[in-house]
């Protein structure tokens, strides 16, 4: 009789034993415990306990099925529970909790790199259970279980999202009201510089340093009136100021307003540049000879063979014009002169220096005079032999149209 009541004792004790055996052996089964406590009072404990908050892990040995044998080089890591409580008996509550393991793994080759999950062995698990049992037993009267408090609590949280949901409906019914019209944007003033080789000033003051130097018609954009001087808007978002006796007005522009051509883009009409580069120029012109010059090849749009010799000097001016501004900003620019060359029947070849260009557009040249100065190969290329320099007898054409030939 003693062996038998001795084995139905040690029967029942494997039976109470059983579950948890279970659980620790088959770490993909969620571990689960009753406590004799209502549900609130048992959610509250676990959330005092930080359950529901994730951690960190010392290292992911004893703590995983694998082996560390088999574990890949790993870093960082972490655990969080998957926590299920459900009514039981009267205030009783099953807690049914299940631990999601990862870690960073490192690939050697950087192909493979990321988190990678672990089977739990369930060791976390049954180690949160006793905490909560233990926890539930030792702090049961310092719990928050008033249930007028959690109502409470419920009652603002349901008045925010009610209070949310109104705004949300009113600013949904200004986007469906009627736009008021938008008032026309205020006209934005802009400047011309009145003359050439203009300092833009990195202050309102004559001793400050230096930005840049502006060139004859260069425009900016007006930011600000100080008395005597202007701040103007430059690239890069960078300002500078400069006198506002050595600028001019320019017609105000309202904001998305378009814009005319300007005369030197109209001037350029009718002529497509194909190539352009810098070299030494190597002809007999003594105003840019053995000097860095820009060549700029171009030829009459569409089919025609010759063009008129005015539309080849109004290109040549504006080319001139535009490229000597160009290069007078460019600081890595070398050039002392422009030379252009026309591919059309007739030819032709033209250049100036970028003194006597800064000259002419700044107004301390006249373009007669200027034209007198330059070089035109053949003049009647470009003009009536009256109106331009005879050249021909001082130029090589063959040397002026090929850069770089010595």
């Amino acid at each position: 009789m003693r062996s038998l009541r001795r084995m139905g004792i040690a029967i029942g004790i494997l039976v109470v034993a059983c579950p948890y055996l279970y659980a620790a052996d088959n770490p993909r089964a969620t571990q689960e415990r009753e406590y004799p406590f209502p549900l609130a009072l048992v959610e509250t404990a676990l959330r005092q306990m930080g359950a529901y908050t994730g951690a960190r892990l010392p290292a992911l040995e004893g703590f995983i099925k694998t082996e560390r044998a088999q574990l890949p080089k790993y870093e960082r890591p972490y655990y969080e529970f998957k926590i299920e409580l459900v009514p039981a008996a009267t205030d009783h509550t099953l807690v049914r909790v299940k631990a999601n393991l990862s870690a960073w793994y490192s690939d050697p080759e950087g192909r493979q790199s990321g988190y990678q999950a672990y089977e739990s062995n369930g060791r976390l698990e049954s180690d949160l259970l006793d905490r909560l049992g233990d926890f539930l037993t030792n702090n049961k009267s310092t719990i928050a279980t008033d249930q007028e408090q959690l109502a409470r609590r419920l009652a603002a949280v349901r008045q925010q999202r009610l209070d949310a949901e109104r705004r949300i409906a009113d600013l949904e019914k200004q986007l469906q009201a009627p736009r008021p019209k938008i008032e026309q944007a205020d006209p934005v003033e802009f400047v011309s510089v009145a003359k050439s080789r203009v300092p833009l000033l990195s202050a309102p003051e004559d001793r400050a340093p230096q930005i840049l130097r502006a060139q004859f018609e260069d425009e900016f954009e007006v930011l600000e009136h100080r008395g005597t001087w202007l701040r103007v808007k430059l690239d890069d978002a960078r300002t500078g100021w400069i006198r506002a006796s050595q600028v001019r007005s320019n017609p105000p522009v309202v904001a998305d307003s378009s814009t005319s051509p300007s005369e030197a883009q109209a001037g350029m009409e009718g002529f497509t540049i194909i190539r352009q580069t810098d070299a030494t120029f190597s002809g007999d012109w003594s105003r840019l000879h053995g000097k860095r010059a820009l060549y700029v090849w171009a030829r009459p749009e569409g089919s025609a063979l010759n063009t008129a010799t005015g539309k080849k000097l109004r290109f040549t001016q504006a080319i001139f014009r535009e490229r000597s501004r160009e290069a007078s900003h460019n600081s890595q620019s070398s050039v002392e002169g422009i030379v252009v060359i026309f591919l059309d029947q007739k030819g032709g070849v033209a250049a100036a220096s970028l003194d006597d260009i800064g000259l002419w557009t700044d107004g301390s040249l006249a373009t007669p005079a200027f034209l007198k100065k330059c070089s035109f190969d053949p003049p009647s290329a470009f003009g009536s032999p009256q109106a331009l320099p005879n050249t021909a007898h001082t130029d090589n054409r063959d040397d002026i149209s090929k850069p770089g030939k010595k």
